[in-house]
């Protein structure tokens, strides 16, 4: 089974892992300037968000966040998005690489454009640690800090992505639906002396659109590696990452990657029907296409939800098989 550095370190010291027998060893260096990157764009995103510039706080985010992922892509495939004026979209549209246009404002549009060239020169090496770093942190903020502060047989894991996490808490029922962690803490020593290193812990105004936001607090909030509330609700459904419904508060929220809900609607009770009955809910993204001087209003039919399955199938000696639909672990004869 292949391991990384990060899950080896993760594996010897906590949980006493032992390796009888060694393989093959890869190595690579980290990348030194991903360090001073990520501090100075998480002070530029707080700048941006004390002063209310949502634009450039939006801009500092997907920076940093495409590090994460969109480093180790081929982008060939994917589209660059100008803004422009009402000329320039008029001039896009007689362009071959024209694919869609949006209206910002009276004499503003995001313009999509297939790109004619393409640049790949982030090292795979690069790309790969910095999602295994995030991994490690994760195992590390889990096993290290929650099982050891927290009661986790009050504590059921819904969903999970790169940088967040999705917990029930059974806490108090009188305490409301904004009590946090307070009530399933079954360690008050270790959690007083060590949640200063993941949560934010100096208060400030809300971050509602104020900005009498003290930059102290921002920063804490905001510090490398540390952790932050998104959302508190009463209810969530999840299908997969990036695939549910939670109500915050009065509010009903539903995430479904890759799915415009302006032109489906979709409804918590499809969810629902999904998990049930493993109904499939069909989705339209509609769009504006060019072929040949002719725009065309193009829409297309996908499946909006699923059913999902595992990606890989591990047998009893940890070796990986693809998944096949009706086969399982035990279908599967270890050779040797």
């Amino acid at each position: 089974m292949s391991f990384s550095s990060y899950y080896l370190w993760f594996l010897i010291d906590d949980c006493h892992f032992i390796i009888d027998d060694v393989k093959q060893l890869i190595l690579f260096n980290k990348h030194d300037g991903f360090k001073p990157f990520v501090k100075e764009f998480i002070g530029k995103r707080t700048q941006a968000k004390i002063e209310g510039n949502k634009g450039f706080e939006q801009f500092c985010k997907i920076i940093m966040n495409s590090s994460y992922g969109s480093d180790g892509m081929n982008t060939e495939k994917y589209t660059e998005i100008k803004v422009i004026d009402k000329k320039g979209a008029l001039k896009a549209h007689l362009s071959n690489t024209f694919m869609d246009e949006q209206l910002l404002s009276d004499n503003a549009y995001a313009v999509q454009m297939n790109p004619e060239t393409c640049t790949c020169k982030t090292p795979i090496q690069e790309a790969y640690f910095v999602l295994d770093n995030a991994k490690y942190w994760y195992l590390n903020f889990i096993y290290n800090f929650m099982h050891k502060a927290f009661d986790m047989e009050k504590m059921h894991f819904v969903e999970g992505d790169t940088d967040s996490a999705y917990w029930a808490v059974s806490g108090s029922a009188d305490a409301g639906h904004l009590q946090q962690f307070n009530y399933v803490i079954k360690d008050k020593q270790f959690y007083d002396d060590n949640a200063k290193y993941f949560f934010p812990t100096i208060e400030g105004e809300p971050l509602g659109g104020s900005l009498t936001t003290p930059k102290a607090a921002l920063m804490d909030e905001k510090k490398i590696l540390g952790l932050a509330i998104e959302n508190e609700g009463t209810e969530m459904i999840a299908l997969a990452p990036k695939n549910y419904y939670i109500k915050v508060g009065e509010k009903e929220k539903i995430k479904l990657k890759g799915v415009n809900q302006k032109t489906t609607k979709i409804s918590k009770q499809n969810i629902v029907d999904n998990i049930n009955s493993g109904t499939i809910t069909k989705a339209v993204n509609m769009r504006l296409g060019q072929k040949n001087y002719i725009m065309s209003k193009i829409a297309t039919e996908k499946n909006g939800i699923t059913g999902i399955h595992t990606k890989m199938v591990v047998l009893k000696d940890q070796s990986c098989c693809p998944y096949i639909f009706g086969l399982k672990a035990s279908d599967y004869i270890i050779d040797g």
